[in-house]
């Protein structure tokens, strides 16, 4: 039996269901801003809270498949290494940017806050550049797997990823918003 296979299937799956917890949240999140009573705006965040779990397994089986596939047959290459501080970097920029944006919403919902206010949380530029980041990076990643660039163009790569994530979250502000930050 080839372990190898098996572990770079995993990965692939690992990969869908990264890609598929991201475009909820990301959906979900979209429509949450346009909600126009609290009631429409839990009805909009409730799939994501049942699909909370596919993100953190979808990345362990990434991680897990990725090193076993690591040390078995790649070694340490550019372009792993690459792509694994891109995940770790993921990760940080969801715990930072991300979970406490998505606290503040759970706590204003729970509390059942006024939509004008859940609506400022949900327009928050650091949630939508959570995201967007995170989704650039992703693709920069599967942009990495698919050509195994040298270190170099492995670094360049991923940095055109996070300018393009930053690019898209400025696309994600209202339009008052973005007139205010680019007078400022």
């Amino acid at each position: 039996m080839n372990f190898y296979l098996i572990a770079n299937l995993i990965h692939i799956l690992g990969a869908l269901g990264f890609f598929i917890a991201l475009a909820i949240e990301t959906v979900s999140l979209f429509y949450a801003r346009r909600a126009e009573s609290v009631e429409q705006t839990l009805e909009r965040l409730r799939l994501p809270k049942h699909m909370q779990r596919l993100g953190p397994l979808s990345m362990l089986l990434i991680v897990a498949s990725g090193i076993y596939m690591t040390v078995t047959v790649w070694g340490g290459v550019a372009w792993i290494i690459v792509a694994l501080v891109s995940l770790a970097l993921m990760v940080v920029i969801a715990l930072k940017l991300g979970v406490p944006r998505m606290a503040a919403i759970e706590k204003a919902l729970a509390e059942r806050q006024d939509v004008s206010t859940l609506k400022i949380l949900l327009n928050d530029w650091a949630l939508w550049l959570s995201i967007e980041l995170r989704l650039s990076l992703a693709f920069g990643i599967i942009f990495l797997m698919a050509l195994k660039p040298s270190l170099v163009w492995s670094l360049i790569i991923i940095g055109v990823s996070l300018i393009v994530g930053v690019l898209l979250s400025l696309s994600m502000k209202k339009p008052k918003e973005a007139a205010n930050a680019s007078a400022s």
